[in-house]
């Protein structure tokens, strides 16, 4: 089992944090925050709006600078920068990147040089400082530990709209399309109108002045990195489409609306079909529902995306629109805790087992599949999903 350090104590960090006290995937030593307030992070760990009461012991203790969590000691410190945190005295494997602060990612490989960590996960889609950005059911088995050692865990918004324009291209052929997200207001934004100020970059605030106004009162139109975060694991479907988001006045739960021009024909019938099979035979990854539900019936899905059938609809000339949820918080950060797993692999560098990754199973299955903080931060116009 890892040793695992987290960067960034916020929504990200914490889900990462639940999603494995249920499932015990590694070992939390280290947490580093710039709030050094550990009676703060003890409450915010106990009591979520979101997710309820965190099923656990959670005690702070500010003289020894440690929060036990379920009777394990885990280090606490608030250092600025990641290379400053002292990872290797705890013996950190791997180090997950939450804060979302460019120059955290950027100081990653320079960590892991001078013996900091052997590996570090960003929970986002940076452009550059990274060796790999892994999107389970489309790349996972790129991911090779001899050269990749920070790791991108990409977006929410990728890592759902990814793995079904995977299954679209290589059962129907996607010529073309657009995508439009819809996602929860983020922390960054304000309940009252006003400047807003970027958490990847301290000091810089955004040119998009729409999204300084009041989160809960409107929809805000904005531009998105969602389709840029696809095209890393995904370039040449990627190339084909474009994206735009709106920033809705809700806390939790993001959907894309997709509508995509394919090669082969197609009834709404055989798309539903499709994705049907693919929850079946892939069922972390992809989920498919036609109940009567609305977007706080997706609160804490695991998978990364839920396909809904009752609004799939398909033109005569073959124009295709589909629907698709997805936990923004939970289903995203149950990837991230699976990429840790996966580095896990590569450092034991032992045989797979019977539980192999999903692109391995893709390639014997009949779809024959090869293989928050603003998640993006490298976007200076505009703030991302």
């Amino acid at each position: 089992m890892l040793n695992v350090g987290i960067n960034g104590f916020g929504r990200i960090g914490r889900a990462i944090f639940r999603i494995n006290e249920l499932h015990r995937r590694f070992r939390v030593v280290a947490i580093n925050d710039l709030d050094p307030n550990l009676d703060n992070h003890s409450y915010l760990l106990r009591y979520d709006s979101t997710y309820g009461r965190f099923e656990g012991e959670v005690v702070s203790d500010n003289r020894r600078r440690e929060l036990s969590v379920n009777g394990q000691a885990i280090a606490f410190s608030s250092e600025p920068r990641v290379q400053d945190v002292p990872w290797k005295p705890r013996g950190v494997d791997v180090v997950i990147e939450a804060s979302g602060v460019r120059e955290n990612v950027l100081a990653g490989r320079g960590l892991i040089a001078a013996g900091g960590a052997r590996k570090m996960i960003v929970t986002h889609a940076p452009s550059e400082g990274v060796d790999q950005t892994i999107i389970f059911g489309v790349n996972e088995d790129a991911y090779d530990s001899r050269r990749h050692h920070v790791i991108a865990a990409s977006i929410c918004d990728a890592n759902a709209i990814a793995p079904v324009l995977r299954v679209l291209d290589q059962e129907y052929g996607v010529t073309d399309g657009f995508v439009t997200t819809l996602h929860p207001w983020l922390p960054y934004q304000n309940l009252i109108d006003g400047s807003v100020r970027s958490i990847s970059s301290p000091g810089h605030f955004w040119n998009d002045f729409a999204l300084g106004r009041a989160s809960t009162m409107s929809l805000i139109p904005k531009q998105t990195t969602a389709m840029s975060a696809v095209r890393q694991v995904l370039p040449e479907v990627g190339a084909r489409l474009e994206a735009i988001s709106f920033r809705v006045p809700t806390a939790i739960v993001s959907s894309s609306d997709m509508t995509v021009s394919l090669a082969r024909p197609v009834t709404a019938e055989m798309l539903n079909g499709t994705f049907a099979r693919m929850q079946a035979e892939h069922g972390a990854i992809y989920g498919y529902q036609t109940e009567d539900l609305v977007s706080i019936d997706h609160l804490a899905i695991r998978q990364s995306v839920v396909v809904d059938g009752r609004w799939t609809r398909v033109t005569a000339a073959g124009l295709c629109k589909l629907v698709l949820w997805y936990d923004n918080e939970w289903g995203f950060s149950n990837r991230v805790v699976d990429l840790v797993k996966l580095v896990e692999h590569g450092l034991e560098k032992a045989p797979r087992n019977h539980e192999q990754s999903v692109g391995t199973r893709f390639r014997r299955s009949p779809v024959r599949l090869p293989g928050r903080v603003p998640d993006h931060i490298d976007e200076r116009v505009s703030p991302t999903e």
